[in-house]
């Protein structure tokens, strides 16, 4: 029991402003759980604490003077030894836990989730992959750390205040030949934060039958990712068929990843907006379902 992660009561009582003696008094009414370690010290994991946050109506808006949420956080970070290099250990062993620990406690600081996304998930999993092709780690130590995100980022959901829904739906996948399905969870994930409805046909997805899909359900828009192009001759006319195909329903396309940075890769799959990163994303089903709904 001594190894348990999780804020003090001081640390709680610095994030939530109030005394020490109110935080014990939330723990003994049962209002916010908490561990004890092997000396009898209260820990409070970081996702309970969201809970409460957000169950109570508790916000983080500091005062000017006030000791800041980011300083009483770095401190536990300090303490637990919360570095890149743990944290990307983390991850190769598949530890969940702590992995769902760090991006809730970015949350608990203010951060959005995309940019929790796009500056603790993404270069996380840039590393991880620079370390496969560099033999450092194993294939199977490459998925293990795929399936800790992936399990940590359902509890961050978990922690998140639920979204107003604007009625909105929007269609994505990977570009078939590509078998990363994380891109898109996170593009999933990114939208419906957004307050849309999200059908999400994963990693290596056929363009024709992603039209048919599209045209069956005609959504706000589509959101196609690719990091790997194994035959860009084949693909980008399977794409052109796709936009012709769906082109009488005047459904926005949005083209994120990695081999869309080639600005020649870009002139064979045109589009209406390229996404450079998670944020991206949210920021355009955000303003097209504004758009559409004013």
């Amino acid at each position: 029991m001594a190894d348990i992660k999780g804020f003090t009561t001081i640390e709680v009582a610095r994030l939530c402003r109030v005394s020490d003696a109110t935080v014990k008094r939330w723990e003994e009414a049962g209002l916010l759980k908490s561990e004890r370690t092997s000396g009898g010290h209260r820990r409070f994991r970081a996702e309970e604490v969201a809970r409460f946050q957000r169950e109570q109506g508790l916000g983080l808006k500091q005062s000017h003077g006030d000791e800041s949420v980011t300083k009483t956080i770095n401190r536990a970070r300090e303490k637990k030894n919360h570095s890149d290099s743990a944290f990307l250990q983390s991850l190769i062993d598949g530890g969940e836990e702590a992995a769902a620990n760090v991006f809730i406690t970015a949350h608990l600081e203010g951060k959005p989730l995309t940019e929790i996304i796009d500056r603790l998930v993404c270069p996380a999993m840039r590393k991880i992959g620079e370390l496969w092709h560099r033999n450092e780690i194993s294939v199977a130590q490459e998925h293990l750390a795929t399936r800790t995100v992936i399990s940590a980022l359902y509890k961050l959901r978990s922690a998140l205040p639920v979204p107003e829904m604007k009625n909105g739906l929007a269609v994505c996948c990977a570009m078939e030949g590509d078998f990363h399905e994380l891109p898109t969870l996170l593009t999933q994930i990114a939208i419906e934060n957004e307050g849309l409805e999200v059908i999400n046909f994963g990693a290596s997805t056929p363009l024709y039958s992603l039209a048919d899909e599209v045209v069956r359900h005609s959504p706000n828009f589509v959101c196609i990712s690719a990091a790997v192009i194994n035959d860009l001759e084949r693909l980008s006319r399977d794409y052109k068929d796709f936009r012709e195909k769906t082109a009488r329903l005047e459904i926005p396309i949005l083209l994120g990843g990695r081999v869309f940075e080639d600005e020649h890769t870009r002139r064979r799959f045109k589009c209406e907006f390229y996404a450079r990163s998670f944020t991206d994303v949210a920021e355009f089903a955000r303003k097209l379902t504004e758009k559409q709904s004013g």
